[in-house]
């Protein structure tokens, strides 16, 4: 009982029940949290503080940012009765909150999009030199095939588009970056999705580095690695850590360039390797305990892009879903 009574405490308040109306709608930093309620910090910081004692909220720090997610509790089976009473999320002051919500929403957005104009250039010059990303994603599809991703890592998450890509599938999504302001980008993403309360529900954006993953071993069903490796210095040591939280049977797709000389993209936008061969692809998997699974190659300029299926738990012959190498060319 006391757990439950812990709830219910914390949910007599009507700012903390405020409070946890919003984050039930979308991961929040504690300053949106202030500027929604129009509170002064410390008396919300009070209540955020009183709320994850309860294990309704979840606080994450992300660099300077402190984020407010929900907690293990707010599943429990005693609560969402409390959010169907009547007047409950239509009383004058959660009205005007999630009015300011949708504000929030939409300067996520326009900070999503002022990103995206000052790096255009940089973006578009890469993107022409390969096919078209929906090809690729297309193709990440069809080689997961239709057997349940479960658990998905997706590392160097980057703009978040593997969210939209996957999260609905997973039974669990965690996105996971180096870079704070790629972070809020992928927040911004999955804020703009027409179910993105539902999706965030299962989904998790993570500060991290891919050579120390955060994660428990084999705590993944399925990791992503898309077009993030070639910024490794050491892409065999990110791939064996790949491996160490990858479950029995699991499997790691990764979607990066084939072997290239241009040099510019070493350069110009800081790529430390300059694509990967199968052969290389093939040695790290094995070290890593993996067994490569499918390779497809996509053509269609001046990069080849590569994606290479890896699974842990199984030998090449007892693999059901190794297949020969597949080529498939997009004028």
């Amino acid at each position: 009982m006391t757990p439950l009574l812990n709830i219910m405490r914390a949910l007599a308040d009507p700012t903390r029940m405020r409070i946890t109306l919003l984050i039930r709608q979308l991961e929040l930093s504690v300053s949106e949290v202030v500027q929604i309620l129009g509170q002064s910090q410390p008396r919300v910081s009070r209540h955020i503080k009183i709320l994850d004692e309860a294990g309704i909220a979840e606080r994450r720090r992300e660099g300077a940012w402190v984020f407010l997610r929900p907690g293990a509790m707010l599943s429990h089976p005693a609560i969402e009765p409390l959010f169907a009473l009547p007047g409950t999320e239509d009383s004058r002051p959660v009205l005007r909150d999630l009015a300011r919500l949708e504000e929030v929403r939409s300067a996520r957005t326009e900070m999503a999009a002022a990103y995206f104009d000052a790096h255009a250039e940089q973006w578009d010059q890469i993107r022409s030199l390969h096919i078209a990303e929906a090809e690729v994603e297309a193709a990440m599809r069809a080689l997961l095939g239709e057997a349940p991703v479960g658990r998905v890592l997706d590392i160097g998450t980057g703009t978040g588009r593997m969210i939209e890509l996957f999260a609905r599938d997973a039974e669990r999504f965690v996105a996971l970056d180096n870079s704070v302001e790629m972070l809020r980008l992928a927040r911004a993403k999955l804020g703009g999705m027409e179910d993105a309360a539902a999706v965030q529900a299962h989904t998790e954006i993570v500060l991290g580095d891919f050579n120390t993953l955060p994660f428990a071993d084999g705590s993944f069903d399925t990791i992503l690695f898309h077009q993030v490796l070639h910024y490794a210095q050491h892409p065999e040591r990110a791939i064996a850590e790949a491996a160490r939280v990858l479950a029995p049977d699991g499997r790691l797709l990764i979607v990066d360039f084939a072997a290239h000389d241009l040099e510019e993209l070493r350069s110009v936008h800081a790529h430390a390797r300059l694509g990967f061969t199968d052969e290389s692809m093939a040695r790290a998997f094995a070290s890593a305990g993996l067994v490569p699974a499918r390779t497809e190659t996509l053509a269609g300029g001046k990069l080849a892009v590569k994606i290479w299926l890896g699974q842990r738990g199984q030998t090449a012959s007892e693999s059901p879903k190794l297949r020969p190498p597949l080529l498939r060319n997009v004028a």
